[in-house]
Formats: structure tokens, C-alpha cells, sequence
């Protein structure tokens, strides 16, 4: 099933009653946009870290030490409240003979986590790690990205309510890309198609990512923050 805000929004339009409520643009539309927005980032957040868990729990064997037993060690950790506080973590050792093991911690909303959370975790982790390990743990860092383009509108279209639902669908994918274990890179052509796939836009003619026309790369410590996206129709 279909968890993406589009999909969520044509299952409910097909249960509405009266033609006229099924109408770009009316009240009832209009509502059920924000509805299926809103529930399209709670899945996001949290259905998806679930599922890499489960993900994680087959195909992963873990030894004692190494960098997947510290992603293990932070993604146990929970608050007072008995909750997980760490949606991803990632690790990376360094090979200097140090010791040194660096984790970079995603929230469960899927951003940096608070100073709070990083010290809770540290502790925890304080209490696992193998003897002469030096574990540092951090929050991962947003890169921002900036998203300009240019798309040919259909007729019963919005350029407003395409760009809405074109956001809401980039979020999502930011959120299923903060959560996965090694995604370090935001495709290019991926942007493109999922603003081609927003219902009104017959083509996308132009975009670019931060000013260019090429994939980005993050870190291990760093994840993708959707901060501005504009989209000229025609």
C-alpha cells in the first residue's frame, strides 16, 4: 500500500460521496491535503525506523566492538519514559590503532537530537564498549538543500498546491534517507522524478539542487534538511 501523501490522498478521494468535494481546490480537498500530508510524515517517522530495525535484526551479525555494535548500542537507548530516543545511528572507527569510534545520532523526527539525548546515549554506550574503546558521540548535522525548478502545470492544476504536495514527497524521502543505515548521497535524478510524479505536473523542464545539476554527498555524520523548495509552473 501506498504511504506517500499522494497515495494517501487518492484513497481517501475515492471514498468521497459527492462529485463536486473531488475538485482541485475545494474545502473538502483542501483538508484532506493537510490529512494526508500529516500522515504521510508520521509514517515516515515512525513506521520506517521500525523497518530497518527489523531490516537490521536479519541480516546484520554483530561482534563485540565494531562499528554495527555501536549503531546497535545507541539505537537500544530510552528515556525515562521507556521511549527510543534514537531514530538512526552511524559509526565510523577510526584505523589508527586509537581506539577512537565516532557515532552520529539522528532523532526520531529524523534530525539532530538534542544535547540531552547525545549525553543519554553516551552513558549508555559508556556502559557497553569493549575495554580501551574511545567512543564520541555526536548529533548528526543538517546539510540544507535548496531545490529551484521549473514544470509544465496541467489544466485543473495549482502551482500552489503542486508545490505543497511536491515538499511533502521530498520530506518523506529525506526521512526514509535518515533512517537507512548507509545513504550518504542525495540523487539528482531522484528530485526530478518525484516532482514529475506530483499529480498536475505534465514535465519538469528544469531543477537544480543547491544551484547545480548534480547529486550531493553527506557524511556519515550529516543528513539532508529540506529548506526551500520553488517551482515556477507554466
Amino acid at each position: 500500500m501506498d504511504f506517500t501523501a499522494s497515495g494517501i490522498l487518492e484513497r481517501m478521494k475515492q471514498e468521497l460521496k459527492n462529485e463536486d468535494s473531488r475538485i482541485e481546490g475545494s474545502f473538502t480537498m483542501d483538508n484532506l491535503q493537510a490529512v494526508s500530508e500529516e500522515l504521510a510524515r508520521f509514517n515516515a517517522m515512525l513506521i520506517d525506523p521500525l523497518k530497518q530495525e527489523i531490516a537490521d535484526r536479519k541480516d546484520e551479525t554483530v561482534t563485540s566492538g565494531n562499528e554495527r555494535h555501536y549503531v546497535q548500542w545507541a539505537k537500544e537507548v530510552v528515556d525515562e519514559n521507556n521511549k527510543k530516543v534514537v531514530g538512526n545511528a552511524r559509526a565510523y572507527g577510526l584505523r589508527d590503532g586509537s581506539g577512537v569510534v565516532y557515532v552520529a545520532l539522528i532523532s526520531m523526527s529524523a534530525d539532530a537530537p538534542s544535547e540531552s539525548i547525545v549525553q543519554l546515549v553516551e552513558a549508555y554506550i559508556q556502559t557497553k564498549r569493549p575495554v580501551g574503546a574511545i567512543p564520541i558521540i555526536v548529533a548528526a548535522s543538517a546539510i540544507d538543500i535548496h531545490i529551484s525548478g521549473e514544470i509544465e502545470i496541467r489544466d485543473g492544476y495549482d502551482l500552489e498546491t503542486i508545490t505543497a504536495q511536491a515538499k511533502t514527497s521530498i520530506e518523506q524521502y529525506f526521512t526514509e534517507m535518515a533512517f537507512k543505515k548507509n545513504t550518504t548521497a542525495l540523487n539528482y535524478h531522484r528530485i526530478g522524478i518525484i516532482i514529475s510524479e506530483i499529480a498536475g505536473v505534465s514535465e519538469i523542464m528544469d531543477y537544480t539542487l543547491n544551484g547545480g545539476e548534480e547529486s550531493i554527498v553527506a557524511g556519515y555524520d550529516e543528513y539532508f534538511s529540506l529548506k526551500g523548495l520553488v517551482l515556477h509552473g507554466s
